[in-house]
């Protein structure tokens, strides 16, 4: 007894050590599948956020691209059909998403060009950071889709269509053959079924010269303009009246690459000098005197023009009979005018005719990417 006891002396030390030594090893994989876990986590947690700057950044691109995201921070161009590619960076608190459109197929014939846009979230979060073996890096993650850069932004009716008809008196010409020669000729007034009035040698041409075989219900539908959204804000403005002062003659004769979108809320504003762009009236608005404009002229309400004046490109009048306003009653957006939409008016000798590149200039700020249905990919390679 006492010999087989002796043999053990010594035991409980290596015991011990063993025992240590087995708890120290499953204490640390404990440690490190705790690690493990936490930095899985915080990579899935780091991914999903940089997923989310990348669509983000994408959709912002698509959608602001000319008034926001191109200038001055990125290589964006006017036409970026003329290129192979464009890029900017769109900024947000907790990362950035660096967007690209890069050209796959150019303009052919009538067809418009296709691009890939691609956009690459990165998280710059401190969860976002990821420990990687050449130091420390940021969660990132790619998506892209297919897009076509639209050119056509406003589908032109007439020279000058009137929703709440027109009253002309005197001499002069309202023509819907394109100056331009691009597209096809339209129509060169079109009002609603008998609401044009006559007086004087007035001498209409284009396809049709005139155009009254629609109600104002059937002019309604077919005048593709938004106008509630526009008078939402919809298209950002370069310049806002009452606030912002309309450019001088002098402005427009010395940049004439300078179109400029000019939003008007004043009633009754009338034209103060010759110029380019596009205007967009809230409710009335007046031409007189020998005041010419190239572009785009968007009235709410009335239009009176008076005088000699010239318009080269496209108008529309009596747009607020689009959003619940009425030719008889004064039911127009309250918000807007308290009046009614009354017959627009165009005394004197006059010339407004269609100019389909003075409509495109005006509108080129309107062109965008337009997404392509079922090309969207969400897990690119980032580079």
């Amino acid at each position: 007894m006492s010999q087989h006891l002796k043999n053990r002396e010594g035991f409980a030390l290596p015991m011990v050590i063993v025992i240590i030594a087995v708890l120290t090893a499953a204490l640390a994989a404990s440690f490190s599948s705790t690690n493990a876990e936490i930095t899985t986590n915080s990579a899935e947690r780091g991914q999903n956020r940089a997923f989310d700057i990348a669509e983000a950044g994408l959709e912002q691109f698509l959608v602001r691209r000319s008034t926001s995201w191109c200038v001055p921070s990125g290589a964006c161009v006017t036409d970026p059909t003329k290129v192979d590619s464009e890029y900017t960076r769109v900024t947000f608190t907790n990362g950035y998403a660096d967007v690209v459109a890069r050209k796959v197929r150019p303009v052919i014939g009538t067809s418009n060009a296709i691009f890939f846009v691609r956009s690459k979230g990165v998280d710059t979060t401190l969860s976002g950071r990821l420990n990687a073996a050449a130091g420390t890096v940021y969660a990132e993650r790619t998506v892209g889709v297919y897009a076509k850069w639209l050119t056509t932004t406003m589908n032109v009716k007439a020279a000058w269509l009137s929703l709440s008809g027109l009253v002309k008196n005197g001499s002069g010409q309202i023509s819907g053959l394109d100056e331009c020669g691009k597209q096809s000729d339209v129509a060169g007034v079109t009002v609603p079924k008998g609401d044009l009035t006559v007086s004087g040698s007035f001498t209409p041409t284009g396809n049709p010269p005139v155009d009254t075989s629609k109600t104002i219900t059937q002019l309604q539908a077919s005048t593709d303009i938004s106008w509630q959204s526009i008078l939402n804000g919809g298209i950002d403005a370069d310049i806002t009246i009452p606030g912002g002062t309309f450019p001088s003659a002098g402005t427009f004769s010395a940049d004439t690459s300078y179109w400029p979108i000019i939003r008007i809320h004043t009633n009754g504003y009338s034209l103060p000098n010759a110029g380019r762009g596009m205007i967009i009236a809230d409710s009335d608005f007046t031409i007189s005197g020998s005041n010419m404009w190239e572009g785009i002229i968007l009235v709410g309400g009335q239009l009176t023009s008076n005088g000699n004046n010239t318009t080269s490109g496209a108008t529309v009048s009596g747009l607020n009979l689009l959003i619940g306003g009425s030719a008889d009653t004064s039911s127009v957006n309250a918000a807007v005018d308290s009046t009614s939409v009354n017959n627009a008016t165009a005394n004197g000798t006059k010339s407004y005719v269609y100019n389909s590149c003075n409509v495109t200039k005006a509108s080129s700020k309107l062109q965008h990417y337009g997404v392509i249905s079922n090309s969207w990919v969400d897990n690119l390679a980032s580079w």
